[in-house]
């Protein structure tokens, strides 16, 4: 990226990211706002809407009162009660029994005014001559029952029971909610309702169900059900009720006992207060997002101010890392330093033109050493092949008495020369390949084989004579046919050298070992010599690298074991611990 790129975006970035900040905070501190005015509203509108109720408690209060002193008309309230008893002190038995419950299913005292809510069954109400059937057309109470504001009053000529019905009363719930938020509708939904639960069940409500019905008979959310009915609690917090979300307050109804009977419910939509933030947020972001348009293009401007002078300077740094060592900028520039830059710059390139003309030079020498080196080196060594392999047959040919049976002293010198022969054979063969590797002249010819019978038994056989004079026991560890495709005469030199090193530096024994593990062949060849130093393993497959000095090794042997296995794609180690003494691996892919 270029530095005026970097420059913007590095700025550009603590600008909006800035900007994003204080854009989420005021985000925030307008929700947090919005919200608590929006709760702050419909918990005083739940105050209202009990105080609404203890309003017609007061009435039926006001109507007992008169009735209990004997008083039937000209009471003059806004709303007659739906049920009025008067239970006098010689009450007949249907009265006694709606007294009884008054008193000992209830808690009520008739020794005193008091008022609240009460749950009435059915069958009591149809005993006292109430027309149970229209109660049977509303939504009920659990088991049957209904719910009542009531007032009790005791009197001169009695105590007098009034009572008005909660279940299916839309006209009350109905004037609440004109009370408390007129007939403002939100997305042709009423902007604010009102419900009075029997239990967990709507007996009265302006909610309205999807088809646009009232939503009577539908329940309370268990959460609320649980904070409002069963500790008591007051719910203030957004919830949703039948079919959207409300920001809502809930409070218990309690009967004279002090038990959980209902719930009053007040709430708001909550889309009206989203939009409302939404509309703030858009306000906000239309003074963000210009400022922000405002700050980028003078961002940008600064940015190509500053790396004007520099650009020139990258230009010119361009040619010369194409080979244009000619190249030189002009000196000039807006400051002392960039001045210097400049001619520090001019005088870099002169000196780089300056090296470029010696390197060349030297890598023109060392190729033509380098290829002298290679052809003296194939030529050597294919000589010294050639005449190793004569002086091979000839030496052979005195060990095993084709020239003449040798006494006992000469034979013990014959083998020792076949020994150093075919020890100097090795050599000579391993810097062979070497140079065909370095040349690029190894061939590669793959063919499937038997491993042990086509490659490690010949390779044994040339051995036989070493591995009797040190007399090295040979075990085998070999579990299955070695069945696989490879080049034998590459896979000659592999064992061989591995075989080779085991005599120089084993005792006692040679393990050769083959499995297959995971689709490749594993080929092992195991030595009790000393260990070998765990911080020095690394260093066993590199050119020319040898651990112990010694007069019969280039140390090429087993870094032509690790080129020759890669180009079978597998990969040589070596491990190494006093139990199990040294083993050699190579990997081959089946």
């Amino acid at each position: 990226m270029k530095l005026a790129n970097r420059i913007f975006v590095n700025l550009i970035g603590i600008i909006v990211f800035s900007s994003l900040c204080a854009a989420l905070v005021g985000a925030i501190l307008i929700s947090r706002a919005l919200k608590s005015e929006a709760f702050s509203r419909v918990e005083n509108d739940l105050k209202s809407a009990r105080l609404f109720l203890n309003d017609r408690m007061e009435e039926l209060v006001i109507h007992s009162q008169f009735r209990a002193m004997g008083i039937e008309e000209g009471i003059g309230l806004q709303s007659e009660p739906d049920l009025s008893l008067l239970i006098e002190e010689k009450a007949d038995s249907v009265t006694a029994t709606f007294r009884d419950f008054l008193t000992q299913s209830a808690g009520i005292s008739l020794m005193r005014p008091e008022s609240g809510f009460i749950m009435l069954s059915l069958e009591l109400l149809e005993d006292i001559g109430f027309d149970v059937f229209t109660l049977e057309q509303k939504t009920l109470c659990n088991m049957g029952k209904t719910l009542w504001l009531f007032s009790v009053f005791p009197g001169r000529i009695g105590v007098s029971f009034s009572g008005i019905l909660l279940n299916g009363n839309d006209a009350l719930v109905t004037e609440l909610q004109e009370v408390l938020f007129g007939r403002f509708l939100y997305g042709r939904k009423p902007f604010g309702t009102v419900t009075v639960f029997c239990g967990d069940t709507r007996i009265a409500t302006t909610v309205l169900d999807p088809s646009g019905d009232v939503a009577v008979g539908t329940k309370v959310s268990d959460v609320v059900g649980g904070q409002v009915l069963e500790k008591g609690g007051v719910w203030l917090d957004r919830a949703y009720v039948v079919d959207d979300w409300y920001l809502s307050a809930y409070e218990p109804i309690k009967n004279p006992g002090g038990e959980n009977i209902g719930i009053l419910y007040v709430g708001v939509l909550e889309q009206k207060y989203l939009d409302v933030r939404n509309r703030a947020l858009f306000i906000l972001s239309g003074i963000t997002i210009p400022t922000l348009g405002l700050l980028i293009f003078g961002v940008f401007l600064i940015s190509k101010w500053i790396v004007k002078p520099i650009s020139l300077l990258a230009g010119a740094s361009k040619k010369v890392a194409e080979g244009e060592l000619d190249t030189k900028v002009l000196p000039g520039g807006r400051t002392t330093e960039f001045k210097t830059l400049l001619h520090s710059f001019n005088t870099m390139v002169a000196a780089i033109k300056n090296r470029e003309k010696m390197l060349v030079q030297k890598n023109t020498e060392m190729g033509n050493t380098n290829r002298d080196y290679q052809e003296l080196l194939s030529f050597i060594t294919h000589e010294l092949n050639n005449s190793v392999g004569s002086l091979l047959l000839n030496v052979a040919m005195l060990a095993d008495g084709t020239c003449g049976v040798l006494q006992e002293e000469q034979e013990e010198v014959v083998q020792q020369v076949l020994r150093d022969v075919e020890r100097f054979r090795d050599m000579v063969r391993n810097y062979l390949q070497i140079s065909r590797l370095e040349k690029g002249t190894l061939k590669f010819r793959p063919e499937t084989v038997n491993i042990k019978t086509t490659v490690v038994e010949p390779v044994l056989g040339r051995l036989k004579s070493r591995l009797e004079h040190k007399n090295i026991q040979l075990r085998w560890d070999w579990k299955e046919e070695s069945v696989l495709t490879v080049d034998t005469d590459l896979m000659d030199i592999c064992f061989s050298n591995f075989i080779v090193n085991a005599l120089k530096y084993g005792r006692e024994w040679i393990l050769l070992s083959a499995e297959m593990r995971d689709g490749f062949w594993v080929f092992g060849v195991s030595n009790g010599g000393t260990p070998i130093p765990t911080e020095k393993i690394p260093l066993l497959f590199k050119k020319f690298s040898r651990l112990v000095k010694s007069d019969d090794g280039a140390g090429l042997g087993l870094y032509l074991i690790r080129k020759i296995v890669e180009q079978h794609s597998g990969e040589v180690w070596c491990e190494s611990d006093e139990e199990k003494g040294t083993c050699f691996y190579m990997k081959i892919p089946v």
